[in-house]
């Protein structure tokens, strides 16, 4: 719990909630799932403004971008049918893969970007799709998922996450998740995340997105543009994966010491975008 609590609210509308967020002489956040905000028990916050009565939640899939209300549970996101569909399922598979079911059922998207776990399946998976997040404080913001994980307290304090954006293309790609855990149900030690998009036999666009090896989720853009515009190598992509990894100083903590996860990396990376080729193609 939160031991200093001493107000909650529950907002009907955007501009009550931010009235409350602005307040200076009470600590006030922002309650979504509170699976992470209520275990933090965090001293300094005293109300919490539940956003669940704001109509945040919910899937969208339009011609050619989808919209994930931030309120919207991971369980709901795993749930999806279209998402199940699309990039081999790759959202699907990461919001089932970085939670139980009963943290899924509250655990929400915006909530999860917050949160910002430095392993997040989620969020690498967002980050693999190009996803941009949109913000409420006194306007309306949109801005890439990457650039808010610099520093989200920059965007969220005294602000509301509204929802999470990325592009929903109908023409061939592949994506694929690959993740090294002490055991499949676990959080990941180390992840990545590849989404692949073919023109002829050539890679149009290439993403890739790797985390537990630096204080949050990040892209390799090197590699990125290393591929993009070339027919496909598996050893080049693998080779340039592989050099791309040599060059991190992941941190060491009680599950993993920084060789380690760099030398996981070396495996995860170029496994999955070998991978996301292969389904791409069909494979």
């Amino acid at each position: 719990m939160l031991p200093n609590l001493i107000e909650y609210h529950r907002p009907t509308t955007m501009s009550g909630a931010l009235r409350l967020l602005a307040r200076r002489k009470v600590r006030t956040v922002p309650l979504a799932g509170g699976t992470a905000l209520v275990p933090s028990r965090d001293p300094s916050v005293e109300a919490v403004v539940d956003l669940s009565a704001l109509n945040l939640a919910g899937i969208q899939w339009h011609a050619q971008q989808a919209h994930l209300g931030a309120m919207t549970t991971l369980q709901t996101l795993a749930s999806d049918e279209i998402a199940q569909r699309y990039a081999n399922g790759l959202l699907t598979e990461a919001a089932r893969v970085c939670a139980t079911r009963h943290i899924r059922n509250v655990a929400t998207v915006g909530g999860t970007l917050v949160a910002g776990d430095a392993a997040c399946d989620l969020l690498v998976a967002l980050l693999a799709l190009d996803a941009r997040v949109t913000v409420r404080i006194r306007r309306i913001r949109t801005l890439a998922l990457d650039e808010f994980l610099n520093a989200p307290s920059a965007y969220v304090d005294g602000g509301i996450i509204t929802r999470v954006n990325f592009p929903y293309l109908q023409i061939p790609h592949g994506a694929a998740l690959v993740r090294i855990a002490r055991a499949p149900s676990d959080a990941a030690i180390v992840n990545a995340a590849a989404f692949v998009v073919l023109d002829g036999g050539m890679c149009k666009q290439v993403r890739l997105a790797l985390g537990g090896v630096a204080p949050r989720v990040i892209r390799a853009a090197s590699v990125e543009s290393e591929l993009e515009g070339r027919a496909w190598d598996d050893a080049l992509a693998a080779r340039i994966a592989e050099q791309f990894a040599a060059s991190l100083t992941p941190p060491s903590d009680a599950r993993a010491s920084s060789e380690y996860r760099r030398e996981m990396a070396a495996v995860v990376a170029p496994r999955a975008l070998q991978q996301a080729w292969a389904r791409a193609q069909g494979d």
